[in-house]
């Protein structure tokens, strides 16, 4: 692997360490701000002739692309060379050479018996294909984060979701007592309109009476069943024997 650097106005990057009969070597493009999949021109003369194209993918602003194989061999020449590549950025409608990078070869004898993996040649549709991917990616990023803790360019979402789901169960929690309150209402309701099946033998009023049945409550309108006592805590209702 070779890396070519761009400083901020370089047009032009040179890059050595590659060797003769060698392959599946990768280069590396640092310093440019490049698409997630761009064309690079791969050629044996700076000027003339015709290029070879191959694919680089950029992640994390590093654009790697894989040199062709038969520009290491280049025919078993036995002096030391250049590969040109040309950074070729495409567009909808438009095509344009941002860069140039010269990779200087050494050379070498041939390896016995040498054999290299077959090429696979890449397509302007794999351009669109791998960019419309990536273009889904970022869009699921964004709605992801939208909805995780919000966007300034999705201001149905600008507000913090995680901020508002917090204070909307604040809310709920300072509810609760209220309901809890409501509930005790209803039972007293409920009680008064029970009075005539409350009253004793001799015609008074007996106030409700519980009883712990089998880890059950339950309730009675007998006096000398146990008193159970109710304390609420938090937002929870907890009760106990009342000897």
């Amino acid at each position: 692997m070779v890396t070519a650097y761009f400083s901020d106005r370089s047009q032009i990057a040179a890059v050595s360490g590659l060797w003769q009969w060698d392959y599946g070597q990768k280069l590396r493009i640092e310093g440019l701000d490049l698409p997630v999949a761009v064309e690079i021109h791969f050629s044996l003369q700076e000027t003339g002739g015709m290029a070879t194209t191959r694919i680089g993918t950029t992640s994390d602003g590093i654009t790697s692309v894989t040199i062709p194989d038969f520009m290491l061999e280049n025919d078993g020449i036995t002096r030391n060379y250049e590969i040109y590549a040309f950074i070729y950025v495409t567009e909808p409608n438009t095509g344009e050479t941002v860069k140039k990078i010269a990779m200087y070869v050494n050379t070498r004898p041939k390896p016995e018996a040498f054999e290299t993996p077959e090429d696979q040649e890449l397509f302007k549709e794999a351009i669109a294909a791998v960019n419309a991917a990536a273009d889904r990616a970022n869009e699921a990023q964004r709605q992801a984060e939208g909805w995780a803790h919000g966007r300034k360019d999705l201001p149905e979402r600008e507000e913090d979701n995680a901020k508002y789901y917090a204070g909307r169960a604040a809310d709920i929690a300072a509810e609760i007592p209220g309901a809890v309150e409501a509930g005790k209402k209803e039972i007293d309701q409920y009680v008064d309109g029970k009075e005539a099946e409350l009253k004793g033998d001799t015609g008074d009023v007996y106030f409700a009476a519980f009883k712990v049945v089998n880890g059950r409550l339950m309730m009675y309108s007998d006096p000398e069943i146990d008193k159970v006592r109710f304390v609420r805590i938090g937002s929870r209702l907890f009760y106990r024997l009342a000897f």
